[in-house]
């Protein structure tokens, strides 16, 4: 098969939905698919959602639980379990940890994020076995301890660190949650009069909800003093307790750009792409994604970078029609315009949140009462008088219309 040859690094749902534009633009190009995993893209905010049943394969369940359909094309190949290394953007040469040479004719920088951790080094001390999920693998590891029933310390309180609280909670676990920065869950999107209602509710439902420097002080680092014996000398390292407790950090996310130093690119948050996906110092390289930073349509003269799922497809979609742009193909790659949206479940609790609240500056109560969450609690965000986003907690969907009301008017902005 002849035709421009087409990279795209990273296996996940944006690299997919890149893939799949371009086959549908039918650009006659031959498209390598890299991925760091051994696994094909999978619904990854599924990790976290739901109690997986027993069986002598879960890494298998899990799998074929949260498999999405791939492309099955011959102009299409997957290169699974095999890192970039580095990259040569001006020569249009990447290295792979195969050792082989990969040169291409268009990139697309699909790389994503991994967790941040508070230390680095060896994932177990004396008193924790830590962990950290991001991947299939990490939840069957995970899943597999939660089933034990036994203590789990989480430290965050973002989207993961919450689904994993309420989730150890189905599997009958003790759990701790631990936010030394802030005053409950989601406190960076939503402000702190929600976070503390949030915290309220996670504590309601079981789980020793600390924060500050209560907070601070159950944090692990995995930092083990050395002991010393009798004449001053360092000692052997203690061995690790058979009942350590499990440790899930769950702090934030750090973009995957190392393989791309040296390129002369803004890596400062990810890589930084134009309205098109387009990365504007290196010609025919593009990204998408967790890792793409793009001019934000909610925010005048700002760049963003988001980490939900539908930003990935959408941002994914685009990055692939602006390929089949560069290479001459009437595609249709229209400036990114997009809808923020997202939405989770806190033990039984449906939380939707719609548009860009971090950047307000004000918020109204619209339904509801804060300290009763269950009951429904719908809150508009404002910037200067003007509706920048939407929130909805409920148990059940009595306020569903007044909410969708609200994101009609949101997106006429």
């Amino acid at each position: 098969m002849t035709g421009p040859l087409i990279g795209i690094i990273g296996s996940g749902i944006a690299g997919l939905r890149a893939a799949k534009a371009l086959l549908k633009c039918e650009v006659g190009a031959r498209i390598v698919i890299f991925g760091d995993e051994a696994h094909r893209t999978y619904n990854r905010p599924g990790l976290t959602k739901k109690r997986y049943p027993l069986s002598d394969a879960p890494g298998m369940t899990i799998a074929e639980d949260l498999k999405v359909n791939g492309v099955e094309n011959d102009a299409l190949t997957w290169r699974l379990g095999i890192r970039v290394e580095t990259a040569d953007l001006r020569n249009k040469v990447l290295q792979l940890s195969t050792g082989e040479a990969f040169a291409y004719d268009s990139l697309v920088i699909a790389a994503g994020v991994r967790p941040r951790t508070s230390a680095e080094g060896s994932g177990e001390c004396e008193f924790h076995a830590h962990r950290t999920l991001r991947g299939l693998d990490d939840a069957q590891y995970i899943h597999n301890e939660l089933r034990t029933s036994r203590k789990v310390t989480i430290a965050g309180a973002g989207f993961v660190a919450c689904e994993l609280a309420s989730l150890a909670k189905e599997y009958g676990c003790e759990v701790v949650m631990l936010e030394a920065l802030r005053h409950g869950p989601f406190e960076g999107i939503l402000g702190e009069r929600i976070s503390v209602a949030l915290g309220s509710w996670v504590t309601q439902n079981g789980v020793t909800f600390l924060t500050g420097q209560s907070a601070k002080e159950m944090l692990c680092d995995r930092a083990v003093s050395p002991a010393k014996d009798a004449s001053g000398s360092e000692a052997s390292p203690p061995k690790p307790s058979p009942d350590r407790s499990l440790y899930i950090e769950a702090i934030g996310s750090v973009p995957n750009v190392e393989w791309l130093q040296g390129n002369g690119l803004d890596l400062s948050d990810g890589v930084r792409v134009d309205a098109y996906m387009r990365v504007p110092e290196c010609a025919d390289v593009f990204a998408a994604g967790d890792i793409a930073r793009y001019p934000d349509p909610w925010a005048t003269d700002s760049l963003t970078r988001m980490e939900f799922w539908k930003n990935a497809i959408d941002t994914g979609d685009l990055a692939g029609k602006s390929v089949a742009s560069s290479l001459g193909y009437s595609a249709k790659a229209s400036r990114i315009g997009y809808f923020p949206s997202m939405a989770t479940e806190v033990f039984g609790l449906r939380i939707q949140i719609a548009g860009n609240p971090k950047i307000s500056d004000s918020m109204q109560l619209v339904r509801g009462d804060l300290d009763r969450l269950d009951r429904g609690v719908v809150v508009e965000f404002r910037r200067e008088g003007e509706m920048v986003g939407a929130a909805y907690l409920d148990k059940g969907a009595q306020f569903n219309s007044i909410y969708l009301e609200l994101l009609k008017s949101l997106k006429t902005r």
